[in-house]
C-alpha cells in the first residue's frame, strides 16, 4: 500500500473526494429547506389548482434529487483504501451523481418558478394577477 504523503497523486484524489463529499452534503441541506418551503406553499389555499400541479412536480423533482445527493455522501472511499484507480473510479462516480443531483434541482426549480409566475385570474373579468399588478405599478411610476 502506498502511505499518503508518498504519492502527491493519492493526496490530490482524496481532497477532491471530500470537496465532492461536501458539496453532495451541501446540496442535501438545500434540497431538505427546499422541500420544506415547498411543502408549506402547497398545503396553503393561496394556489390554484394548477400551480399546486407546479408546485407538487417541483417538489417531485427536488425528492427524486435526494438519492444521487445522498449517493455523493456515502464512504466509497473506504472499500479499497490507497488505490488510485478505486479514488478515481469513486471521484468521477460522485461527480456525476452530484451534477444528476443538481439537475433534477434545476428542473424542480423551472416547475417552482412556473408556479410561482403563472398568471391567475383574479376574477371573472378575465384580467389575471400578473396584468393587474403591473398596471398598478404603471400607475405608479407613470402617473
Amino acid at each position: 500500500m502506498v502511505e499518503a504523503s508518498d504519492d502527491p497523486r493519492l493526496n490530490e484524489l482524496r481532497r477532491r473526494l471530500e470537496e465532492l463529499n461536501g458539496k453532495a452534503a451541501r446540496v442535501l441541506l438545500f434540497l431538505a429547506f427546499a422541500i420544506a418551503a415547498i411543502v408549506l406553499l402547497w398545503t396553503t389555499d393561496l394556489l390554484s389548482e394548477i400551480q399546486q400541479d407546479l408546485v407538487f412536480d417541483g417538489m417531485r423533482w427536488w425528492v427524486l434529487g435526494i438519492l444521487p445527493a445522498v449517493g455523493g455522501v456515502l464512504p466509497l472511499k473506504e472499500i479499497r483504501e490507497n488505490s488510485r484507480l478505486w479514488y478515481s473510479v469513486v471521484r468521477w462516480f460522485k461527480f456525476a451523481l452530484v451534477w444528476l443531483s443538481v439537475a433534477c434541482i434545476v428542473i424542480g426549480t423551472i416547475y417552482f418558478f412556473r408556479a410561482l409566475l403563472l398568471p391567475v385570474p383574479t376574477d371573472n373579468s378575465g384580467e389575471t394577477a400578473t396584468l393587474l399588478f403591473v398596471s398598478a405599478l404603471a400607475g405608479v411610476l407613470f402617473p
